[in-house]
């Protein structure tokens, strides 16, 4: 996404989600959403968490079912086209 659609997309985020959004769009922004052959990562400012549209690993979501900046880092960097692809499997990463 370029120009004036992807200003308002994180214009967008920004505002809705305040300081989630903020990380989200840097998050998305600078390479920190990865997609691999297997899973796609966010790395987030103390782990990497596993995420997709509706589920992240991380303990916000998963003990408080809330929606973490990291879903809406893979939401944001998916509506940006700036999801880093990577051509490995996930745990051979490491």
């Amino acid at each position: 996404m370029v120009g004036s659609d992807a200003a308002e997309v994180i214009t967008e985020v920004c505002r809705l989600y305040d300081m989630k959004g903020e990380k989200a769009v840097f998050a998305a922004k600078n390479g920190r959403v990865i997609q691999y052959r297997d899973f796609c990562v966010v790395i987030g400012t103390t782990d990497t968490y596993v995420v997709d549209e509706e589920f992240c690993t991380c303990g916000d979501f998963t003990y408080r079912g809330s929606q973490c900046w990291h879903i809406l880092a893979y939401r944001t960097a998916k509506a940006l086209g700036t999801i880093v692809e990577r051509d490995e499997w996930y745990q051979d990463s490491f």
